[in-house]
């Protein structure tokens, strides 16, 4: 139960990063042109973590209890070292220059935003509910808490 208590004070502690509005980034007047194919790498890796994000959001969606937050885990356990694997994908382009950020921004920053609300809804009432009692969960889940 302790342990139970410190994680959802963790997602808790999250869930309004997860929710909050952002100010869209100012933008940057570019240098040079940022190469297309460089854009496009970095737009396609924000959008295969964002779509993992989408997976878990869903994969949390129907938990409501102790059985349904025990049977969700085992996914949650796989989406979560799906995401591990994107992350270090995406690690593997380094930095994006300021215009390649902007232009990525551009492109799918609403609907990031937007997944990381939803998945922040999501968790908010699990989290306190402590995670409905659910070691099994709570495990799933821990290493995403930790991503932050």
């Amino acid at each position: 139960m302790k342990n139970s208590i410190l994680l959802a004070a963790a997602v808790l502690a999250l869930a309004p990063a997860f929710a909050q509005e952002t100010a869209p980034a100012a933008p940057v007047a570019p240098t040079e042109a940022a190469a297309p194919a460089d854009a496009a790498k970095f737009e396609a890796a924000a959008r295969n973590l964002m779509n993992c994000i989408k997976e878990l959001n869903d994969a949390l969606q129907g938990v409501k209890d102790t059985a349904s937050a025990d049977a969700a885990a085992p996914k949650v356990k796989e989406l979560v070292a799906k995401m591990d694997a994107v992350s270090a994908e995406n690690e593997k382009l380094g930095e994006p220059s300021p215009e390649i950020q902007a232009q990525v921004e551009k492109a799918i920053g609403a609907e990031f935003e937007q997944t990381m609300k939803a998945l922040g809804e999501t968790m908010r009432p699990i989290a306190m509910n402590g995670f409905y009692d659910s070691q099994a969960l709570m495990e799933a889940i821990a290493p995403v808490l930790r991503m932050n």
